[in-house]
């Protein structure tokens, strides 16, 4: 599954996202590991809503609405969710990161 591909099957997540009143201003795709073309992806969004809870708590909005939305195949292609600031830069000073186990 390539980077288009997965964006559009993440299509229902944001649809999802903004129907739970927590749009998603942008969603971004990077390359786990870059140059391997099997990789998965981190995920990174950005939403206004975000700015006023903890990263871990954005997460885990995100992550719960992910698993609703997606099946197992397009899971395997998420590695990490990001969820960045309104400076596009990592939310907070908490690691702002959660990479699926």
């Amino acid at each position: 599954m390539d980077r288009t591909e997965l964006e559009q099957l993440l299509i229902p997540f944001q649809l999802k996202c903004a129907e739970n009143d927590k749009p998603l201003e942008n969603i971004y795709l990077k390359e786990a590991f870059p140059g391997d073309v099997s990789t998965s992806y981190i995920v990174q969004v950005k939403a206004s809503w975000i700015e006023g809870m903890s990263a871990y708590d954005a997460i885990d909005v995100l992550f719960d609405i992910l698993w609703e939305t997606t099946d197992e195949e397009i899971r395997k292609k998420v590695f990490s969710i990001q969820v960045l600031g309104s400076s596009d830069q990592l939310h907070s000073k908490q690691e702002a990161v959660v990479t699926r186990s």
